[in-house]
């Protein structure tokens, strides 16, 4: 069966189709292309927004850093306070834990005695002013024919304000004098901050003061060894006060000082020699002019009773070549040696031999 086309079918297969050219686009793909162009960009709206959360993460970051930088600066602030209050405490105090002190002559003015321990200028925390003699002097800091029984003073001098110190109260320097010699006539001399013997101990102090104790244990902010007893010329023990200016916080003052008192450092030290020396004594017991010991010997013993003294020189110290040596010179032998050595015949002996120095 043949089947034939219409006419017009026939027309319109016979037509040429037509094929767009190889660059010209239809509008459809031209309206997707600029849809698609504004699809890849930000709003003015986006813009505002990105940058507005941009400011508050970086502000809270500045605020993080800046909280961070002003908890260090205070901690370096505070650390800096606590070593130099803690390193010139430390150096009072050894200084002060050597003190000693040489009785006076009998019937001598108590204030020309060179040996005084002097506490005067009393303020707010005591003494500001110390002098006294130590032994706590470390040999390799001496210099050549140095004693280690030196004198030493602790003073303070205030430091000069600028028109524009922005410190609260007064500032102040510690200093330390130290003699290279004991104490003499000659050296009674108020020490001062440009004497070659003067050391800096530490700057910005806002207090200073040194108070003593007494014999009874009350605290006195001034001591004058010349108006003491002779039997207690010296404290008992020393309380030892410093304040020093730190940095001050934001905020924390009205005044907007830059600089304002710090905690109060305290430090307590006995005084361990705190009976005075006797040097005359001690020289008669380490050598005797007229020859005789300083001890008590064996005939001082056997004065109180003679009977165990007797019975070994009859009995010839049952042999004992060495015992009867001391027993033959004992007026020259300390009875310290017999008990010592020879313990037994200490025991025979009267009760009142160990008391014999």
């Amino acid at each position: 069966m043949i089947v034939r086309n219409s006419p017009r079918q026939a027309s319109i297969l016979a037509k040429p189709r037509e094929v767009p050219a190889k660059n010209e686009r239809s509008s459809y793909d031209r309206a997707r292309d600029r849809s698609r162009n504004r699809a890849t960009g930000f709003t003015l709206i986006e813009v505002v927004a990105a940058f507005f959360l941009t400011t508050v993460v970086l502000f809270f970051v500045t605020g993080i850093f800046s909280e961070n930088g002003r908890q260090r600066s205070a901690a370096t602030e505070l650390l800096r306070v606590e070593t130099t209050a803690s390193a010139a405490l430390d150096l009072i105090a050894q200084d002060l834990e050597g003190t000693v002190f040489v009785t006076r002559p009998s019937g001598s003015d108590p204030r020309s005695h060179p040996w005084r321990f002097l506490g005067e200028g009393s303020g707010e925390l005591g003494a500001s002013f110390v002098r006294f003699q130590t032994q706590n002097v470390p040999r390799g800091n001496l210099g050549e024919n140095a004693s280690t029984w030196v004198d030493i003073a602790y003073f303070v001098t205030e430091e000069e304000a600028d028109e524009d110190s922005e410190t609260e109260g007064p500032s102040y320097t510690l200093w330390r004098w130290r003699s290279s010699r004991p104490p003499s006539e000659a050296a009674q001399r108020d020490p001062d901050p440009d004497d070659p013997a003067s050391a800096r101990v530490a700057e910005g102090l806002a207090a200073f003061g040194v108070r003593f104790v007494d014999p009874e244990g009350g605290v006195v902010d001034d001591w004058d060894s010349a108006f003491a007893p002779d039997d207690a010329p010296i404290p008992m023990g020393v309380e030892i006060n410093l304040t020093l200016h730190r940095l001050a916080r934001e905020g924390e003052t009205d005044s907007g000082a830059l600089l304002i008192p710090g905690r109060l450092h305290e430090r307590a030290v006995t005084l361990a020699m705190h009976r005075p020396i006797d040097l005359d004594a001690l020289i008669s017991l380490a050598s005797n002019s007229d020859g005789d010991p300083t001890c008590g010997t064996i005939a001082d013993c056997a004065d109180f009773e003679d009977e165990w003294f007797v019975d070994l020189r009859e009995s010839e110290c049952d042999g004992d070549e060495e015992l009867c040596r001391l027993l033959n010179d004992s007026t020259e032998t300390c009875w310290s040696a017999v008990a010592k050595d020879w313990p037994s015949i200490a025991n025979e002996a009267a009760v009142e031999c160990e008391k014999l120095p």
